[in-house]
């Protein structure tokens, strides 16, 4: 067990692939239309061409008050900064002539740090291809001349406060050179001697840092930062990039659409999966019938075990009637009710192809339509509805004058009859309790027809009289509202579901039973497709099918003596 299911993707993603693949409709088409309106975007954009120019920052040199100056390394971000101020960009108006504001001027520039260097990537952009270029490299010609600036500020300060000191020790120099001539002894003659030549020296150190200045500040301006790749005219534009944006718009397509599906998953009513049929009904599906593509209209009446006896369809009858024999052989399922939440989701359809499923398997069986206020079942075996449960039930006929063959060996069938003032008076009258006791002697199963459970209270009124229940609802119309409530309805009505029939479902996008309907559509293959007609009906080939309905009540034989099910 555990290494099958090791191999069986987790539940949670098996329902989140059958949420995409039910949706996927509206997910292609939300990821369309993001990718479309992205187009549209991007090829009514001007496009733009990018101007670059590469520019080394050195390590400043700063002066110092010793003989050399010290070297730091630039603080690149700082640097960045700098390219990006409103000093820079004023001085490239300047230069270049330009008449755009400066703030128009910055809102196109980009500088990046290229990594584990001190080199800066000036950028422009224009929809001129020659003006990106001339722009980005002014801009990178002018920080160079703004940092040359900076640090010739910066050795010009040194050398103003090197002659500052210079000239304060001339001032000195001079003020002791009269004091030493007017000193009144040898011994203060001395002391001023000493400190005279302690000031020459000073002097000395002073007058030769000042030369130190004066070189090295042309070599300090020219390295301070240097244009190493100048800007060359752009031959191909950098935006719009039509190829990433739409890559990007169909990922922003995809997520969003994936957001529709799932929220449509939380706000669907409907029901999904046979896990949650089963879950809230608490019995088993023990029948899923796939849609047929040629049904178009519900209001047809299609008897698809006779039309199409080898048809996906027709297997699926035959297993349902094969699961309620042996359901049967488990506890006593003689009459069984078939009915729904609402109309229109296949019970008459499975009423009927199943009455005859179980006739085939040899099974007598008694298929009543109990549903007296919009009766169908006779349509699918083309038999007369003017005498049924109706009029039995108002004591106006017995039993063997409306009973009819349908020409399927073992099946005999009850029309609903007239349309009643009070169905639901008839049906919970004690007439109704020995009709239902009398078909239980006289055959194997009796199948029973039923309005909608939430429509009329006919299906309540009959639920206690049956032995089991089947709820047949319909997989792309049945909520779960509706089932519930219907669910509670035939509970408290003291019935027994023994099942479900899952209708209507799609193989293709369904987890549970796509091989099975794939094996046997591929087995039959398609000239049974070919054998419908434009209206979903079976094509009638002569000699074959042609014959009408005969009725029991022409058969006096058979009728009169009770034995329904004898040849004739």
């Amino acid at each position: 067990m555990t290494g099958e299911s090791s191999h069986e993707p987790p539940l949670q993603f098996r329902k989140y692939v059958r949420i995409v693949r039910a949706r996927r409709w509206g997910v292609l088409a939300i990821a369309a239309l993001v990718v479309a309106a992205a187009l549209v975007l991007t090829f009514r954009q001007t496009p733009q061409y990018e101007g670059q120019a590469e520019v080394l920052v050195n390590p400043v040199q700063t002066p110092s008050s010793a003989s050399v100056s010290i070297s730091q390394e630039p603080n690149l971000d700082t640097e960045r900064q700098l390219v990006l101020s409103a000093s820079v960009a004023d001085q490239v108006r300047k230069d270049l002539h330009l008449g755009i504001s400066t703030k128009m001027l910055l809102k196109h520039l980009g500088v990046n740090v290229v990594t584990n260097t001190e080199v800066l990537v000036v950028r422009y952009d224009d929809p001129s291809p020659l003006t990106a270029a001339r722009i980005a490299q002014g801009f990178a010609d002018a920080y160079v001349h703004f940092r040359a600036g900076q640090t010739l500020s910066q050795f010009k300060a040194a050398e103003t406060a090197v002659n500052e000191q210079v000239r304060g020790i001339s001032r000195q120099l001079t003020a002791l050179n009269r004091e030493i001539a007017a000193a009144p002894d040898a011994k203060t003659k001395d002391q001023l001697s000493a400190q005279h030549d302690s000031l020459v020296a000073q002097m000395g150190v002073l007058q030769q840092r000042r030369l130190d200045l004066t070189s090295q500040e042309g070599v300090a301006q020219n390295n301070a930062a240097q244009v190493i790749q100048r800007a060359t005219v752009p031959t191909s534009p950098v935006s719009p990039n039509k190829i990433r944006n739409g890559v990007l718009a169909l990922l922003v397509g995809l997520v969003l659409g994936l957001a529709y599906a799932l929220i449509s998953e939380r706000l669907d009513d409907r029901i999904t999966s046979r896990q949650e049929v089963e879950g809230r009904l608490g019995a088993p599906v023990i029948a899923a019938v796939p849609r047929v593509s040629s049904w178009r209209r519900r209001d047809d009446a299609h008897l698809v075990m006779r039309a199409d006896p080898k048809s996906p369809v027709s297997e699926t009858y035959r297993t349902l009637g094969t699961n309620i024999q042996y359901m049967a052989t488990q506890q006593p399922l003689k009459v069984i009710m078939i009915t729904s939440a609402l109309g229109g989701d296949g019970k008459t359809t499975t009423c009927a192809n199943l009455a005859v499923s179980l006739a085939q398997a040899g099974k007598r069986v008694i298929l009543v339509s109990a549903d007296l206020r919009k009766p169908r079942l006779h349509q699918f075996f083309g038999l007369s509805n003017e005498a049924g449960v109706t009029e039995l039930l108002s004591d106006s006929v017995s039993l063997g004058n409306v009973i009819q063959d349908p020409n399927v060996p073992n099946l005999r069938v009850v029309p609903a009859g007239k349309v009643p003032q009070d169905p639901a008076a008839l049906l919970g009258g004690q007439r109704a309790v020995g009709f239902i006791e009398n078909l239980r002697s006289a055959a194997d199963f009796v199948i029973v027809d039923t309005p909608p459970v939430l429509a009329v209270a006919d299906a309540s009124i009959l639920a206690p009289l049956v032995d089991g229940t089947i709820f047949v609802l319909d997989a792309e119309r049945c909520g779960r509202s509706a089932l519930i409530q219907a669910r509670d309805q035939l509970v408290n009505a003291g019935a027994n579901i023994i099942g479900e029939v899952f209708n209507d479902f799609d193989p293709g996008q369904s987890s549970y039973y796509p091989y099975y309907y794939n094996y046997y559509s591929q087995y039959y293959g398609p000239e049974q497709n070919r054998a419908w007609n434009g209206n979903g009906r079976k094509r009638r080939r002569p000699g074959r099918g042609s014959e009408p309905a005969t009725s029991a009540v022409s058969n006096g034989r058979d009728v009169r003596s009770g034995g329904f099910f004898n040849a004739p």
